[in-house]
């Protein structure tokens, strides 16, 4: 990216859709491998003996923590990225209001051209909850995008710094705000609660509107919750676009790799305390299923049936195989004289470890 290339895209001189995957394709590409730098993560890193607190109340506190520190620190690369390539008449700003966007690029009077809603997910959280529930009127379908970090923590050791672990991020997905509202209204306004009571559910100018036996009130359950927006193959689609279909297959893409690498990293972590020897993927039609070490094996669920437990115990060789749901719940199955059987049901992903040991010899 030379400095003529990045001033024309982030002023938002292309259509979305290309702007879109010059950003995803190009653009955050180098700053997220920046940000992973270890001169980046030093400052967002544990050390010595720190801790992250357990309760589920103090994690999302810490959660959020983080969502801002990654989004201001992903601007800070991007002006120095800029001052790099020779470009002093545009810049990133921040958005001091709590309101949508999160980040503008700016020309130095003062003028917005690109803007950024930043969302951070924690690949391991059980409920991804990041909401997006900015309405039409309020998003430039020219200049508005959101960028969905996947990140979590990680104890790969430095070779400079002595932390115990640092965030990294593994991805950013961008998608075009306009056409993911678009996608959000489709999908919410046409799958309305049976308990409207005569009412509707719709749009002021202010929000989202929903009707409870008659009473009208601001909605405040699923509508803009990030992962819940779009479902494939819906059958009532907003007016098609290059932006609309660039916009729904990056977040069909979001949807199954947030999923996965939550689940990677869980249970190749869980299998290493199992300490059971080196990890292998287990393969269902040419993708990734899950993974087993020794006499463990960890499925998820919605790519493996329960039903086939025996099954999978028998092919990988293994004594116990966790099901693990898309909130990484997990049933665990014990395979003994040729079948197997449920020992623990819909087990929070931090007391699984304790309960395999006590099942394998």
């Amino acid at each position: 990216m030379d400095g003529n290339e990045l001033r024309r895209m982030l002023c938002a001189a292309s259509d979305p859709a290309s702007t879109g995957r010059w950003l995803r394709g190009q653009y955050f590409p180098e700053i997220v491998s920046r940000f992973n730098s270890e001169e980046s993560r030093k400052r967002f890193g544990l050390y010595r003996g720190e801790k992250i607190p357990a309760n589920e109340r103090n994690l999302t506190d810490v959660r959020t923590r983080m969502g801002n520190l990654i989004e201001f620190e992903l601007a800070r690369i991007s002006n120095e990225l800029l001052l790099e390539r020779g470009v002093r008449d545009i810049f990133w700003s921040y958005v001091a209001a709590n309101r949508f966007p999160d980040l503008e690029i700016r020309r130095n009077s003062g003028e917005r051209l690109l803007r950024l809603e930043i969302k951070c997910l924690q690949c391991i959280a059980e409920e991804k909850s990041a909401n997006f529930d900015t309405l039409l009127k309020d998003i430039n379908p020219r200049t508005d995008f959101v960028a969905v970090c996947l990140w979590d923590w990680s104890s790969a050791p430095s070779n400079t710094y002595g932390w115990d672990c640092v965030p990294v991020v593994y991805k950013t997905y961008v998608l075009h705000a306009y056409s993911l509202a678009s996608m959000r209204d489709a999908y919410w306004l046409n799958q309305p609660p049976s308990s409207l009571g005569g009412g509707f559910q719709g749009f002021d100018i202010r929000y989202a509107v929903t009707c409870e036996n008659g009473v009208y009130s601001k909605e405040q359950g699923n509508n803009g919750k990030l992962l819940r927006i779009w479902k494939p193959g819906f059958q009532y689609r907003p007016a098609a676009s290059d932006a609309l279909s660039d916009t729904e297959d990056e977040y069909l893409a979001l949807l199954e790799e947030a999923v996965q690498a939550g689940f990677e990293i869980l249970a190749k972590g869980q299998l290493r305390q199992l300490g059971t020897g080196p990890i292998e993927e287990i393969m269902k039609d040419g993708a990734v299923a899950g993974y087993k070490s020794g006499l463990a094996a960890y499925v998820r669920s919605s790519v493996v049936n329960y039903r086939s437990a025996a099954g999978v115990a028998r092919e990988n060789q293994v004594r116990v195989v966790v099901f693990m749901t898309e909130r990484y719940r997990g049933s665990v199955y014990l395979f003994q004289n040729g079948r197997a059987k449920k020992i623990h049901d819909a087990v929070k992903p931090k007391n699984l470890v304790s309960l395999i040991k006590v099942s394998l010899p």
